[in-house]
């Protein structure tokens, strides 16, 4: 199980064993265990959607950039990251929901704003340093990890071998 609850942002994935019992080609019963995982990430009311690769990429993909803009530009002072990425939805009952990622710099040092935005108002925000991103990025890499491919129960046509 993994669980992180930081500044409003929360990494949970809690894995559930199925029992399975069958019968092998012998006729004997035998049982398996199948493993059914659930990654659910929350940027406060923003929810990626549940095991969907896409939006869990993009945000990795994010963190893992700004992460090495930053080491990069560690040792040049004042020097920007550009970064200015937003992962929306299509809109639901009129409403325009993204959550929206940029980097920011104050003092000369960089930071990662997280915000969401609900037609155009932001609701929530917070302002990561390195260290914090780093933190982030080891949660979803380790909730993206735990992810299993979906088992299809359907018979398929047998396959063929050609020669």
């Amino acid at each position: 199980m993994v669980n992180f609850d930081f500044k409003g942002i929360r990494i949970s994935a809690v894995v559930s064993m199925e029992r399975c019992t069958y019968k092998d080609a012998g006729g004997r019963e035998r049982t398996r265990f199948d493993r059914d995982v659930t990654v659910a990430v929350h940027f406060w009311d923003y929810i990626l959607m549940y095991g969907d690769l896409d939006e869990l990429a993009f945000v990795k993909g994010i963190l893992t950039y700004f992460m090495q803009a930053y080491w990069k530009r560690s040792s040049k002072e004042g020097s920007r990251i550009d970064l200015n990425k937003a992962l929306s939805r299509p809109e639901f009952n009129d409403d325009r929901e993204a959550l929206c990622f940029a980097a920011k710099q104050k003092d000369k040092k960089n930071y990662l704003h997280i915000w969401h935005e609900k037609n155009g108002e932001t609701l929530n925000q917070v302002y990561l340093d390195g260290h914090e991103v780093i933190m982030l990025d080891i949660a979803m890499g380790k909730a993206i990890n735990l992810m299993t491919p979906q088992l299809a129960h359907h018979v398929s046509e047998p396959m063929r071998i050609f020669r």
